[in-house]
């Protein structure tokens, strides 16, 4: 007579059961792999996204901390040193135009025959013009090149009197 409209057709002759579940079972397999690491993957990347963007991050630049100063006002920051003068202290300015960083210039005592060198060493902030200035002091071996390692940061920020 017919074909039976209603009737569902099965699979064509080439597939047979067994061989329908042999090759869709490593599919389903790695399917069920994936749903199940999903939030796994997703922890993990959330994770090295925040500690990318961490405080850390900024390696190099010692403490930080905010200073406020006037135009023509000079504020005295004292770094501690080691004792065997092996370091130099270097104070510098990343905008000299709005900040001057010097060593405070001490008149030499009666007796300079003996050195101890365990006092800290002073450094004098001055702010030339309203605006702000990172001020970095670092350490650095005595003789060497480069600009050493930071030990401490002040953002600088120079307002009018």
């Amino acid at each position: 007579m017919g074909v039976d409209r209603f009737k569902p057709l099965g699979p064509p002759a080439s597939y047979t059961g067994m061989a329908t579940s042999m090759t869709l079972q490593p599919v389903l397999l790695i399917r069920t792999w994936l749903r199940r690491m999903t939030p796994f993957v997703w922890v993990i990347g959330l994770t090295i996204g925040l500690l990318a963007c961490s405080k850390s991050s900024q390696l190099g630049t010692g403490s930080q901390k905010k200073l406020r100063v006037s135009v023509g006002e000079i504020k005295e920051i004292s770094v501690p040193s080691r004792g065997d003068n092996s370091v130099e202290l270097i104070g510098t300015s990343d905008n000299q135009e709005v900040v001057e960083v010097s060593r405070q210039q001490l008149a030499p005592a009666v007796d300079t025959l003996k050195r101890t060198g365990a006092s800290p060493t002073v450094f004098q902030i001055k702010g030339v013009t309203v605006g702000t200035a990172n001020v970095i002091f670092s350490a650095k071996p005595m003789n060497a090149t480069g600009s050493g390692q930071p030990l401490r940061t002040y953002i600088v920020q120079v307002v009018a009197k």
